[in-house]
């Protein structure tokens, strides 16, 4: 299994690497994606689209995949953890 198949709202990814690989700078890029509801830094934007290219690099078992869901779940869950701060 790849993660880079589960990302929600790949769509979001794939306009960022559009405008990376139009070599547009990564400052009107974060511009353009807070304009459009979603607050980004230049230095946000090269590290998610140097992260989601990693992502493709290498398989993981499935095993760890499911471990890595059910881990996420479980935190989801668990009324003992903190809520956190709402802005």
């Amino acid at each position: 299994m790849y993660l880079k198949d589960h990302i929600v709202r790949v769509e979001n990814i794939k306009t960022l690497q559009t405008l990376d690989a139009a070599n547009i700078d990564h400052k009107v890029i974060a511009m353009f994606m807070t304009c459009e509801g979603i607050p980004l830094q230049a230095h946000e934007v090269s590290v998610i689209i140097n992260s989601y290219d990693a992502l493709g690099s290498k398989k993981i078992p499935s095993k760890k995949a499911l471990a890595l869901m059910n881990a996420k779940l479980a935190g989801e869950e668990d009324e003992s953890l903190p809520c956190p701060a709402a802005y």
